[in-house]
């Protein structure tokens, strides 16, 4: 099975969910006809460091100004980020899946503990979300959730192609070996690159741009093969659009070697000793 997929590296205005919402729906129309699936960053509705501005700008799952995205939806999947005002009363840094018309799935973000600004205003999730979508299952892990090798397993054990990462990394040090290039970012395409490899999954790696309060992120966004390969990439430091077709039908069974339920059960009996 082919997929094609877009990934749209954008520098989201800061609180604006007006020019936000329409620059989407641009890159939407854009995209439409070339992809079945289009993803955007982390937060890629409302900026990411909102502090005050999180409970005025956050929305429900069946607030009105989304329902641009959710008909736009009926060509093509589409998973944005922005700051969710669930039914609990709670905000969550959040990645709405649409598809055909609806809203599929929703992701939240799962740790927030080691980010002070935004622990201050978001609860962490607790639930890991597997998308059966018309070519397979698919994950998504937000921020730096990734770096959390935990997280990953309970979505090659569901039998995942396809694990998509949403992200506002940002640039910290730079590469001795690759001027200009964050170290940051080497860092972590190595990490997803592993995964791939291991798991034998490409990995969908979408990255913001831009500047807020002198914060930086770098872009880099990227697709990785099941080989750890980087099919394609975007630039780094500014905006830009990348798709391409992935073949699905060659992935080898990513479990057959691994017994989830004996690692899990040891994980769980370590714990509980120590």
């Amino acid at each position: 099975m082919k997929l094609g997929i877009s990934l749209a590296q954008i520098y989201p205005r800061l609180g604006d969910l007006e020019y936000n919402i329409k620059k989407h729906i641009e890159i939407i129309k854009e995209v439409k006809g070339k992809s079945q699936f289009l993803v955007f960053p982390e937060l890629s509705l409302t900026g990411s460091n909102l502090m005050d501005l999180a409970i005025d700008i956050a929305q429900t799952k069946e607030s009105s100004l989304l329902k641009p995205i959710l008909e736009a939806s009926k060509d093509i999947d589409i998973i944005i980020g922005l700051v969710e005002l669930g039914e609990d009363g709670n905000l969550y840094d959040s990645a709405f899946y649409y598809s055909d018309f609806s809203l599929k799935s929703i992701q939240h973000r799962l740790f927030l503990a080691s980010y002070v600004g935004k622990a201050r205003y978001f609860t962490d999730g607790n639930k890991i979300e597997i998308v059966d979508t018309r070519w397979g299952k698919l994950g998504v892990v937000l921020g730096e959730d990734i770096i959390n090798p935990a997280i990953i397993l309970p979505f090659i054990k569901a039998g995942i192609k396809v694990l998509v990462v949403m992200a506002n990394n940002v640039s910290i040090g730079y590469s001795s070996s690759k001027i200009g290039i964050p170290k940051s970012s080497l860092d972590l395409k190595d990490l997803l690159s592993t995964y791939a490899r291991l798991y034998s999954i490409y990995i969908v790696y979408v990255n913001r741009v831009g500047f807020e309060d002198g914060i930086n992120f770098f872009g880099g966004s990227c697709i990785i093969s099941p080989s750890g390969e980087v099919l394609a990439s975007c630039p780094y430091f500014e905006e830009s659009i990348i798709s391409l077709e992935l073949d699905l039908e060659p992935l080898r069974s990513n479990n057959t070697s691994m017994n989830f339920d004996k690692a899990f059960r040891l994980v769980r009996d370590i714990t509980h000793e120590y």
